[in-house]
Formats: C-alpha cells, structure tokens, sequence
C-alpha cells in the first residue's frame, strides 16, 4: 500500500520502528470480516458465544468470519439479526458494559452509518433512551434505517449539528462522541482515507473534534459518561484532546479492563499515562480504533422544561393500537399524516426534542394515515414492539424473499387472508404485504430495495436461526 512521505515519518515516529513495520506490513493484507449479533431478536441459545477464535474477546456479541460473504443476499440481515461491523470498534460494548447497569438516557452525537449506536442499544439496560443523532441528512437516513432494524423502541434519530443539540436543553447520562477524524485507521478498508489523509486534514480535525467535544459536554450530567473516539493513531486527535478534556473540564479518565491477548496499546504521547486504548493492525485482530472514557466530576448541565402542547401530545386510540405488544406502556401520538408510538417513560424527552431539533424517527412509526385506513409503517414490521399475532403471515422461500427485497411482485398461497400480510423467512419478519385477492402489493421501502439483480442460485447462510 503506496502511503504518503508525512504519514510514514510521522507514524513511524509515534509508533516506534519496530511497532511501525509490523503495522505497515498488516496493510497488505486483507482486513477481518466480523459481524455482530442481534440479542433483541435472537435467543440466548443462538447467541450463545463458540469457544475459540471465532469470537471477538472484547464483544460476546461479536462473530469473526473466515470469508465475506455477500450479505446484500442475506434476508436475515436486511431484517435487523446481525449488523457488518468492524470489530475493533465494538469495544465499545466493553466500556459501556463496565460502567453502565441501571436505565440511561445517552446521545450519540456523531452516530451515522449505526454501527456503535446500534451497538449500545442491544447491550444498555433495556428502559434505557438512545438518542443517535447524525448532523448530515443523507447519513442521518442510512442512520435511522439501521437503528430501525436493530429494533428497539426506545430509540430517537435526530438530524442536527451538535450545537444545535447542546441549545436543545437535553441532558443525557452517557454520551459518546465517535468524532469525524482523518481515518488512519481505516486505510486498508478504505482506500479513500489515504487519498484525503494530509497534516493539513488532521489539523482541521481535531479543533473540530474539540468543537463537538465542548458542545457534547454541555449535555452531559454530572457523574455521567463520555466515550471519546476515533478511527485514527497520530496523538493529535487522540491523546492531545483527552488531555484537553481534563484540562478545561473537571474530568477524570476511567479505565477500561482489557486482557493482554488483544494486544490493546496505552498512551503514545510523552508525559500522558492516562488508560486509553488504541487498537493498531497488525497487532489487535481489527482496524484502527482510539477511545477513552472521562467521566465528569462538575460543571453546568443543560436544562429546559418541556413546553406544553396538547395538540401535538394527542393520543390516538385507534385499532392500530393493537397491533403493539404492551400497547398502554406506549404514548400514540397522531399527528395527521402518522401514528407513532413512543414509551410513555420516554416521552418528556421526546417532546423536549421535538421542540429544538429535526426528528428523523422516533419511538416506533405505526402506521401511516391515507383516508380512513392506516398503512402499518415499516418500522413496525423490524420492531420488537410488533405483536406477532396483530397480522396474518406468510413463510417466503429464499427466492421469493430475496424477490421481495427487490420490491418485487410476491405471489402469495390462495388461502392468504385479504389485508395486510407480514412476510418472513426463516421466521424473521421482512415487512409487510397487503394482498387485495387477485394479486398483492409489496410494501417494502422503495428506498431500501437491492438493486443489483444478481440472485445466488442457493442461500449463503451466514448465521444459524
């Protein structure tokens, strides 16, 4: 891999010739390929971590495969029971399952595509709220459609810049800022980083990285969380900006346990012997990953009553209400064009956000309102709020689902109740159909459809249900 004069020097200087060599030498090679699994739609059995390699040491979640796979072919993934994921930065789940066992509200302030948003909602305490916030609306829209399939009601989108968060009045009890960085750490899954990579680049990047920082912060109650990283190794966004944490916030760096196997590397800056944790190919079975853990000690905490708004509170207490598991822990509120459903517990919050920032999805979207019928939503059929008896079902074979992924026309059996209909494969829920007797209409998203029109002869099963 051809890298730039400033990124050898410098990187060769921080790492040490030894450590250096080593990791340049891992470029060439291919990068692992993990997923992790899905534990709100998946049996302890099925989860139940394999003994031996296979498993990512610092995520039980965590699976490493012997080969990529084509998972655009996989049902089973686009309905939300595993997510493709790097396995370094799972060791998210290590922080957060050290440090959290009681309900928390947290903010992913940089959450986009999903990866450790969803992540964090499989593993926090489940009356937990996690708001996944993405400042870029295409991202924020990838963002939603995956932390829609993870599930989980208890989940808010937003689509704002972090200051415009911080002005919002939402205080949160862990927060994790997954800050834009010059991606180091990524140069051998995307070979676009190298390109962008300059000294220049990582400059602007870490007064950026402070600027979030500082906004994030603001949110943050006293005695909370805030999980820093980066996909990057130089100490400058790393290193340089926990320090600056500590210095201008009354902070303390917690650490993290870890276990000498996974080869995990301390501190690289001169004087700085706080626990951070840097996972460097070559070394750690993953890409590049920094993090750190600062908790805060003292200092202001936002704060904003919630406006009241009857109008935009109303319940709705229509049929569609049953198509809910535990309908009366919900609050549906109508707002003329959509029924969604929010848990009650988390509804002060929800409003407080509605008022100051854009909401991309929230709580679980219903239905849609068209005339006087009320189309069930997608996000219905991908929740574990969805009543598994509220619609009749249809078991798809490999070739049909794949066909109705593609947005296709489904044949449905003769005997299928007229109405809507969810579909399924393998048992897992894909989405709904509404079939009207002579034929049925596929109500998959148009934009989440697969384009290519390549279909494997035979399934690739990649997890075992």
């Amino acid at each position: 891999m051809q890298l730039s004069t400033d990124f050898n020097d410098y990187t060769r200087h921080l790492l040490g010739r030894e450590r250096y060599d080593i990791f340049a030498r891992s470029l060439d090679d291919d990068p692992p390929t993990s997923i992790r699994l899905n534990p709100l739609k998946l049996t302890a059995e099925q989860i139940a971590p394999i003994v031996g390699d296979d498993v990512v040491g610092w995520c039980t979640l965590g699976r490493y495969l012997n080969r990529r796979p084509q998972f655009t072919f996989d049902p089973l993934m686009h309905a939300g029971y595993y997510y493709v994921q790097e396995a370094s930065s799972m060791f998210l789940a290590r922080a957060i399952g050290q440090y959290v066992d009681e309900p928390v509200v947290m903010l992913d302030m940089c959450a986009a595509p999903g990866g450790k948003s969803s992540l964090a909602r499989c593993i926090l305490p489940n009356d937990s709220l996690l708001i996944a916030n993405e400042p870029i609306r295409t991202r924020a829209n990838i963002l939603a459609e995956n932390m829609q399939k993870t599930g989980h009601p208890s989940v808010i989108v937003t689509n704002n810049y972090p200051a415009e968060i911080s002005r919002s009045g939402i205080q949160a009890d862990v927060i994790l800022c997954d800050v834009p960085c010059s991606g180091e750490g990524m140069f051998r899954k995307d070979e676009g980083a190298i390109a962008e990579w300059s000294v220049q680049n990582v400059e602007k990047c870490w007064r950026l990285q402070r600027e979030i920082v500082a906004e994030a912060w603001k949110c943050l109650n006293v005695g909370g969380l805030l999980i820093y990283s980066t996909c990057t190794f130089n100490t400058k966004e790393n290193e340089e900006n926990v320090r600056w944490i500590c210095d201008n916030f009354d902070a303390e760096v917690l650490p993290v346990d870890t276990e000498k196997r996974w080869q995990i590397t301390g501190s690289l800056l001169a004087g700085f012997a706080e626990p951070v944790y840097r996972f460097i190919p070559g070394f750690t079975r993953g890409e590049g990953l920094f993090m750190a853990v600062v908790r805060k000690r003292s200092g202001e905490v936002n704060g904003k009553k919630v406006k009241k708004e009857k109008a935009t509170r109303k319940e709705y207490s229509g049929a569609c209400c049953k198509w809910v598991e535990k309908a009366d822990s919900y609050c549906f509120i109508d707002d003329n064009t959509r029924i969604t459903a929010i848990p009650r517990r988390h509804v002060d919050t929800y409003m407080l956000l509605r008022q100051g920032t854009r909401i991309v999805t929230a709580g679980v979207t219903v239905g849609t309102i068209k005339g006087k019928d009320i189309i069930p939503d997608h996000a219905l059929a991908l929740s574990t709020a969805l009543r598994r008896d509220a619609f009749p079902t249809v078991e798809l074979d490999y070739q049909q689902a794949i066909g109705y992924l593609r947005k296709e026309n489904i044949a449905l059996p003769d005997h299928t109740e007229k109405g809507f209909v969810a579909v399924r494969f393998n048992g897992a829920v894909l989405g709904f159909m509404k079939n009207i007797g002579n034929r049925a209409n596929n109500l998959y998203p148009q934009e989440w459809k697969i384009r290519s029109s390549h279909t494997p002869d035979e399934y690739d099963r990649i997890i075992n249900i």
